[in-house]
């Protein structure tokens, strides 16, 4: 369908209703970006239903947005009215809690109250992020010194100290007296991960409607907010989650949905995460022992009844099979990671060449596979039989009931994960597809604790299959997605995509007075002593003497190394990373510069994104180093190998793109804001004396080039 003009008529008047409002001038990067969208959504062709035909595939549009286009607005215009148009809900996933809250707190209010648009939103979150009420009452149960019965939690052996009690108390009265949602990010003191970790939400424990406190329950209040929002903000890792249980779960239908996936350059990574598992075998053992004392709990609760005894003889004999595996794999496997010892990496991983396992290895895990498979299935009719059970009663026996089921669902969760990676270690990879990374990996403690891993190359046809297939419509921005200038690195890693749908907007910054410099330099940063002592001595003339300056490291040891190298008056001023939270780093580097004084920031690599310090906050940022990987991870090293093995070259396929976008994502923690300008400084010669230099150079945004080498 070709955009209505009444859809376009609504963008323009909206758009030019918030610059009039908030007393901006237009952008045309934003204005582009406005229009590009619009475009690429409005020609989205429909089926009778009202849904996309299938037979349309270009329905995927790829933004690299430079800082300064404002694609936060651009995207949200544009998509909102065209969703609107359409009849389809919006989801907005980030990869960052800070860009999450900031559309939340700060972007989507403001256009609600200055573009006319009338529109609703929500935040979608994972399930622990909210207070689950029935495990407080069980906790506080457990807590209470005259109980004499066991904890109602099996995996407690002591009880909870009295602080943490008193905490649980407190949060629990909050919220029944509706002080507090129950979301955990809107409680306004910060929850110790220990104490939270005792009261969450969580999959395996919920029993949704059977619960007695489903009608206060924070969670499905908050899904039902979700529900009903034209607006949906959610995250990365959440949309996989909920695609990969067949979609529409927690967020809307993905064929009723366009998607904006900001931060888009993530998405392979946060899928590769998704994906990736391992088990232990020695934990395998520990977790039949907890099966046989929920099992021995629900037959003492539950015992009369034949069914449940049935399915708990079931589940004890599948142990016994289950434990003999276990016991005859762990030899096999300690030999062959003993075999190959020479060829483990610095953290004791083992990789297997081409992610082939060895054949006597595979064919006892098809079995363990098989094991897990029948117990699941009896460990879920348990669960059943168990939920069947429950009442509305508040009482030591509905209690009882709740921390049974729960006990089970942990077990299904992690059965469920563990025969994943048994399967994936027994299916050989098709001849044509990627391979798996597959490794070993031995426990630091304990020789006999090793640890089986896998996780995907290429997540591409994953995301096909969850994704791009089934959603209506999807925009991937970020002000990063073009490796050395192009998409192609990109569209191979999503799966999707062509160069009819992607365009790159430079963004409105002060480029032309603003330098990418690299100074004259005798070392190599592969001698690493040498080129730290070099950095040591040129530092203080780079550093901006009455602004601030960012700094950043490849790798810790230089970062310390080149710290305690400083004088004693530029160490003063110089904050590290890691030294406090980043948040106060940052506030008090504000704070410095706002009073007039000069403020360093030491950072690595998670300081060259996500990090917004505008105007005299950072006018310099110099660079150690290129921001190559080092590639002796597993997944690293498995890739490399099968890009060799099919005529490709890893250096090259691989390492030059991602360290083109390192480069570019560090170079832009320098302009924030159009009046922004300032230097870039990279202390590595490599980028003029080596062939791929001249490429990164030429990816890079229009600075002044002031090269000394």
């Amino acid at each position: 369908m070709a955009l209505a003009e009444d859809t376009k008529t609504a963008i323009q008047t909206a758009y030019s209703q918030w610059i009039a409002s908030n007393e901006f001038k237009p952008r045309p990067g934003q204005r582009l970006m406005i229009a590009l969208i619009a475009k690429a959504l409005g020609a989205v062709k429909l089926d009778e239903k009202g849904l996309r035909d299938e037979s349309f595939a270009d329905h995927v549009c790829l933004i690299e947005a430079g800082t300064g286009t404002g694609k936060t607005v651009a995207y949200s215009i544009a998509s909102i009215l065209l969703a609107q148009a359409l009849d389809k809900k919006l989801i907005i996933s980030t990869a960052t809690i800070t860009l999450q809250e900031q559309l939340v707190l700060r972007d989507l209010p403001d256009l609600q109250a200055s573009s006319g648009i009338d529109f609703s939103f929500a935040i979608a979150k994972g399930r622990q992020r909210y207070l689950c009420m029935s495990k407080v009452a069980m906790r506080l149960k457990d807590a209470d010194a005259s109980a004499k019965d066991i904890p109602m939690f099996p995996d407690e052996e002591s009880r909870i100290p009295a602080e943490t009690v008193d905490e649980i108390r407190q949060l629990g009265e909050a919220f029944e007296v509706r002080h507090w949602d129950g979301d955990r990010d809107n409680w306004d003191e910060n929850i110790d991960f220990e104490v939270w970790s005792l009261i969450a939400a969580d999959r395996a424990s919920c029993s949704g409607k059977k619960c007695p406190y489903y009608q206060q329950c924070a969670l499905f209040k908050a899904r039902d907010k979700v529900r009903l929002a034209d607006v949906v903000v959610a995250n990365h890792d959440l949309v996989l989650a909920d695609l990969a249980t067949g979609g529409g779960n927690v967020l809307p239908e993905p064929e009723q949905s366009i998607y904006v996936f900001d931060e888009a350059h993530h998405l392979p990574s946060k899928s590769q995460s998704h994906l990736s598992r391992q088990m232990s075998l020695s934990a395998e053992r520990r977790r039949i022992t907890s099966t046989q004392r929920i099992v021995a709990r629900a037959g003492k609760e539950f015992g009369s009844a034949s069914e449940f005894a049935s399915i708990s003889k079931q589940i004890s004999q599948i142990d016994e099979a289950l434990d003999a595996c276990l016991l005859g794999l762990q030899p096999l496997i300690e030999d062959i990671y003993r075999h190959n010892a020479e060829l483990t990496n610095s953290n004791g991983e083992l990789r297997f060449e081409h992610g082939a396992v060895p054949e006597p290895m595979s064919i006892g895990l098809d079995e363990l596979a098989q094991c897990y498979a029948l117990k699941n299935r009896n460990l879920q009719k348990l669960a059943d039989l168990v939920l069947a059970q429950f009442t509305e009663q508040q009482d030591t026996a509905q209690a009882a009931r709740e921390a049974i089921y729960a006990g089970i669902g942990e077990l299904i969760v992690s059965g469920e994960s563990t025969q994943a990676v048994c399967q994936d270690y027994a299916d050989a990879d098709p001849a044509t597809a990627i391979p798996a990374a597959r490794w070993l990996r031995q426990s630091a403690d304990e020789f006999s604790d090793i640890a089986l891993c896998t996780a995907p190359l290429s997540t591409a046809a994953t995301l096909m299959d969850l994704v791009w297939t089934r959603c209506f419509a999807a925009v991937l921005t970020s002000a990063t997605l073009a490796a050395l200038g192009s998409f192609d690195h990109y569209i191979k890693q999503i799966g999707i995509g062509s160069a009819d749908l992607s365009y790159k907007i430079l963004g409105d910054l002060n480029f032309p007075a603003s330098y990418f410099h690299v100074p004259r330099m005798t070392s190599d940063p592969a001698h690493a002593d040498e080129h730290t002592d070099e950095i040591i001595q040129l530092l203080p003339s780079l550093i901006a003497k009455e602004s601030g300056s960012l700094v950043l490291f490849s790798s810790r040891r230089q970062l310390d190394a080149v710290y305690q190298g400083l004088d004693s008056e530029l160490k003063s001023r110089t904050r590290v990373q890691g030294e406090r939270s980043k948040q106060l780093l940052i506030q008090k580097h504000k704070e410095a510069i706002d009073a007039g004084e000069q403020s360093i920031l030491f950072g690595l690599a998670s300081f060259s994104e996500g990090l917004d310090l505008p105007g005299d906050y950072c006018t310099e940022v110099i660079i150690a180093k290129l921001p190559f990987a080092v590639p002796d991870s597993p997944i690293d090293e498995a890739m490399g190998e099968w890009v060799e093995r099919y005529g490709g070259n890893a250096f090259w396929d691989i390492s030059v793109p991602l360290v083109s976008l390192r480069l570019l994502q560090a170079c832009g923690r320098l302009l924030r804001n159009e009046a922004d300008q300032g230097r870039v400084t990279l202390l590595d010669t490599r980028i003029v004396k080596k062939r791929y230099g001249k490429q990164l150079l030429a990816a890079l945004p229009p600075f002044q080039l002031d090269i000394q080498t």
